[in-house]
């Protein structure tokens, strides 16, 4: 009985592997990203599309749906047909947190996505004007105290991390911040250079950009640790503000009818395309952190993982697991 019924067991493996291997993308593939062009989020799609297009065997195009803190995108997909014609490449926060912040966002993370694979991950810094005479997080709040005016912060999406940043950032000065959104981190990065925001938060990969020509003086990281691409930079729990140790991803996300063997087979092409070498060079210099091993298995769980965290901070009830 045990011999017939592992026979069984491998005989359905085969099965199901050969369902994968056969099915295939039969029409072009539109990734969608729902923040504008110039961003790190978008710079990545573009990076990974022709990889992806020599894998699937079909044209790649990129389509930037920015507004809403990526709620317009993410909806474009949500209520794509699940032929996989329409993907979605976003961070992590316009899937999980933007939903929780926006009435009438119609989409829930869980219960309409499917995780298809984690790329990258990065961390958020909080930065001012060159010009400005703050050099830490102490300097800052105390010109913020007697300085109305500096008591704003842009921010690339609204919600999550850059959000509570800023909310930290005030409550610890004992005077409210107040956040000036923007469509992404490339429209806010002029105004911060030019000084019309006194502060501003942007993810790492747009960090190292304006550090590099010592555009403007970042004063703060999130995470457990200093960031080696900004050694002189101290964290938040540092300077003595706690509870900002979670950092942010991008993935790829695909509605939740989508079917599981043209899940896997994107997942294998994204894996793929991950390691070749030009990629990976590429990736590391936009300073991001890639995860070049995410199964489908592996970003579902961290998806969920980050839906529980902002669920739980919002007070508002999560999905219930499968």
């Amino acid at each position: 009985m045990d011999t017939v019924r592992r026979w069984i067991i491998a005989a359905a493996a085969v099965g199901a592997c050969g369902l994968a291997a056969a099915q295939e993308f039969k029409q072009p593939i539109r990734i969608v990203v729902p923040f504008a062009a110039g961003g790190a989020t978008d710079a990545v799609a573009r990076i990974l599309g022709p990889g992806l297009s020599r894998e699937l065997g079909q044209p790649v195009i990129i389509d930037n749906r920015p507004g809403a803190s990526g709620l317009i995108g993410s909806n474009v997909v949500k209520n794509a047909a699940p032929d996989g014609a329409t993907l979605l490449f976003a961070l992590d926060h316009s899937l999980v947190v933007a939903p929780l912040i926006t009435p009438g966002a119609n989409y829930d993370a869980v219960r309409d996505f499917q995780a298809l694979g984690t790329v990258t991950r990065f961390q958020w810094v909080f930065q001012v004007p060159l010009a400005s005479p703050a050099r830490n997080l102490a300097d800052f709040m105390q010109l913020a105290r007697s300085q109305p005016e500096l008591r704003s912060f842009g921010v690339p999406v609204l919600g999550g991390m850059p959000e509570l940043m800023g909310t930290a950032i005030g409550a610890k000065a004992g005077a409210p911040f107040e956040q000036v959104p923007f469509p992404g981190s490339a429209q806010l990065m002029p105004l911060l250079i030019g000084g019309q925001l006194p502060a501003g938060v942007t993810g790492s990969p747009e960090a190292v950009q304006l550090a590099k020509g010592r555009k403007v003086r970042a004063l703060a990281i999130t995470g457990d640790k200093r960031s080696p691409l900004f050694p002189d930079v101290p964290t938040f729990e540092e300077q003595g503000i706690p509870h900002m140790t979670i950092s942010s991803f991008n993935a790829f996300f695909g509605p939740k009818a989508l079917p599981a063997a043209l899940a896997a087979r994107f997942n294998a092409a994204l894996l793929k395309t991950l390691q070749d070498p030009e990629v990976r060079s590429k990736i590391a210099d936009m300073s991001l952190d890639l995860e070049a091993h995410s199964t489908l298995e592996a970003a579902a769980a961290e998806l969920r993982q980050d839906y529980d965290f902002w669920h739980a901070r919002s007070g508002r009830p999560a999905a219930p697991r499968p």
